[in-house]
């Protein structure tokens, strides 16, 4: 491609694409559509290509090197490739309204505008893990773009300008469906296509991309069972030997397919990780739970992985059937339920200490003299 534009046509209509269009043509699909704010009027317009934006929103140089980055094994997951598309135009905007830069390039970002737009996200309530992550996104370029160049850049985002996350806050957790709520959620089903969704992201501690993109080309019948070949995150193939149970739904709802998405809505359209966060959140409002929260697929791998851990399975376990590659990620998980535990333990011993004390203040019914 000789100019900076992606057009919006199925790589099925190139004549004769060469390996670079061919990569560009994959990582424009890979990082899908979004619909861009206005930054005026707020108002989201019309879905575009991520890519297409990129390309108008840096310069030639930094465009190439960002889709080199996001096309790269140094950022493997789908949807971290989406998010961080998503960050850099965030600091290309960024760039331009403190920077004066009409289009982002390396370095256009200086720690004098670091430390203004930190400021200023804190002032608005911005929460310290997505400040921080947005940070470590600009970083993450500044590292690769320097070693791509082998020149030597230095990221503007210092330990300064990090906000201190607690790792044990609770305000921004996983919210966990207790067994008889995440039940509540499979009988607010109405057809078995919509049960198959929770129920499988359940069952597996699934992340929604992986079991959108599993079919039924990858059930196979092994020695008398059922497996599922699941691609994880980072491409890393992981087999499952599924319970009879969720066989037979599975049959149920794929209405003897042969082929196609394990995951079709009730029209018969296979279901991207929208349309699956669409459907739980429906599910959740009619069996009443998290009132408060959506229901996503996450809180569904969080209580999987949480219910696991009550049933007394070793962390290790746990961390492998989540495909965690540090315990301390697993650890988000669960620490919260033993801390719950041990403050409500903790709050019940003191009652000893002044219970005889409080007998004279409280009457029967619980109320005050």
């Amino acid at each position: 491609m000789t100019e900076q534009v992606i057009e919006a046509r199925p790589r099925a209509e190139l004549e004769r694409p060469g390996m670079a269009e061919e990569a560009l043509y994959w990582l424009r699909d890979t990082l899908g559509t979004v619909a861009p704010r206005d930054p005026v009027t707020r108002r989201l317009g019309p879905r575009r290509y991520r890519l297409e934006l990129l390309a108008e929103q840096c310069d030639r140089d930094t465009f190439t090197m960002v889709t080199s980055w996001l096309g790269s094994e140094a950022v493997p997951a789908t949807k971290s490739k989406q998010d961080y598309a998503d960050d850099i135009r965030l600091w290309a905007t960024v760039a331009r309204e403190l920077g004066g830069h009409d289009r982002f390039f390396i370095g256009a970002i200086t720690p004098g505008i670091i430390e203004t737009w930190t400021k200023t996200q804190k002032a608005r309530g911005l929460a310290p893990r997505t400040i921080n992550r947005r940070l470590s996104v600009l970083t993450a370029l500044t590292q690769y773009a320097a070693w791509k160049t082998k020149q030597t850049l230095v990221s503007p985002v210092t330990k300064h300008d990090r906000p201190r996350v607690d790792p044990r806050d609770e305000t921004t957790a996983t919210p966990i469906l207790e067994v008889p709520e995440f039940q509540a959620v499979i009988n607010a089903a109405a057809t078995p296509r919509q049960a198959l969704v929770p129920v499988l992201i359940y069952t597996l501690a699934g992340r929604v991309t992986e079991c959108c993109t599993a079919g039924l080309h990858h059930l196979k019948q092994v020695g008398g069972e059922r497996k599922l070949d699941l691609r994880r995150k980072g491409g890393k193939g992981r087999v499952f030997s599924l319970p009879d149970r969720l066989c037979d739904l599975i049959d149920v709802a794929t209405a003897d397919r042969s082929e196609g998405p394990l995951l079709l809505d009730d029209d018969g359209q296979p279901m991207g990780r929208h349309a699956v966060d669409r459907l739980l959140n429906r599910l959740g409002r009619t069996a009443g739970v998290l009132p408060d929260r959506d229901l996503t697929p996450h809180v569904l791998r969080a209580s999987k992985l949480t219910h696991m851990h009550d049933a007394g399975t070793p962390v290790e376990e746990i961390q492998e059937y989540a495909d965690h590659a540090a315990i301390e990620t697993t650890l988000r998980y669960i620490r919260r339920r033993d801390g719950d535990a041990l403050k409500a333990k903790h709050a019940a011993a003191a009652v000893a200490v002044y219970d005889h004390l409080v007998d004279r203040f409280v009457v029967a019914g619980g109320q005050g003299e």
